[in-house]
């Protein structure tokens, strides 16, 4: 499974259980509060 954010996008590629994997890898990461648009950014909380 690829995933990556660039500051245009955010890709992920997999099976659907990888990606809900990944999206809470991220959430655990950045917080539940945190907008896409500052993850693509690349600001943290």
């Amino acid at each position: 499974m690829k995933s990556y954010l660039t500051p245009q996008s955010a890709h992920v590629v997999g099976q659907a259980r990888q990606v809900q994997l990944i999206i809470r890898q991220w959430v655990r990461e950045w917080g539940p509060d945190t907008k896409l648009s500052e993850m693509l950014a690349g600001r943290k909380a």
